[in-house]
């Protein structure tokens, strides 16, 4: 479809999904948010970024782990919940590239986070070093997100698998006391989610003008299972902070 000068986002650079893959979703043109389901339903990822910064604020005693110790570390998480939620907000309503871009950084920062935080549980990297090791990678990303844009789900796909052997690997290293079903619960949500996603993309479940969204509901089971799989690093003990708790 033709884009007018009366269009929001007339002259700026389109999203590779334009002009008819774009999800289920009818575009709406000519409005400022192209898609309301799609968009709105992004505010789950905003609640979830709000409640991690609230639970850590609130976790004190024994168990405390790293996540704890240093806050940062959380909110650096949930920082990246915040610009997933915001992302996705802009691009469902614009599709533009940059809005694009912004959206799939989103999900390179929330899902790289769990990468290096493990690499940080196995040789105690300290903040800093996290810090830098995070940005580092997810400049890496970013770059090859606007030079190969059409590459984003195959690296996003990449860095699931990724993070997925990081996580049964150094909790096969480590061993440390940490409640399981969040982590289950967390991989459940969120291949439903993603058997969703393909259902709504390739248009095999589809109502266009419905405010019943498949893609919508991927971007909730998505939220809640970022909510679940910090969850379960909260959970976790620290072998040495269970034994000062037993001789106090």
């Amino acid at each position: 479809m033709e884009i007018y000068p009366d269009d929001p986002y007339f002259g700026m650079r389109q999203a590779t999904c334009m002009p008819d893959d774009c999800f289920c979703e009818a575009l709406r043109y000519g409005e400022w948010i192209r898609q309301p389901a799609n968009t709105w339903s992004n505010l789950g990822f905003i609640a979830v970024a709000i409640l991690i910064v609230v639970l850590v604020s609130r976790c004190k005693g024994y168990g405390q782990n790293r996540l704890i110790t240093y806050p940062s570390l959380s909110w650096l998480f949930a920082f990246g919940c915040l610009l997933t939620g915001v992302g996705s907000f802009f691009y469902h309503a614009s599709f533009t590239f940059i809005s694009q871009w912004f959206d799939v950084m989103g999900m390179y920062f929330s899902i790289t986070f769990f990468l290096i935080y493990n690499l940080d549980r196995l040789y105690d990297l300290k903040p800093v070093k996290v810090y830098l090791a995070y940005l580092a990678i997810n400049g890496l990303l970013g770059l090859a997100l606007y030079v190969i844009p059409e590459a984003r789900r195959y690296l996003f796909a990449t860095c699931v698998l990724l993070m997925v052997a990081s996580i049964i690997y150094t909790q096969w290293r480590l061993n440390t006391p940490i409640k399981t079903k969040y982590i289950l619960w967390s991989i459940l949500s969120f291949g439903v989610a993603y058997v969703l996603w393909v259902l709504d993309l390739k248009h095999i479940v589809c109502e266009p003008n419905s405010l019943w969204q498949l893609h919508s509901v991927w971007h909730l089971l998505s939220a809640a299972s970022a909510l679940l799989i910090f969850l379960y690093y909260l959970s976790e003990e620290a072998k040495e902070s269970i034994e000062t708790a037993r001789t106090t």
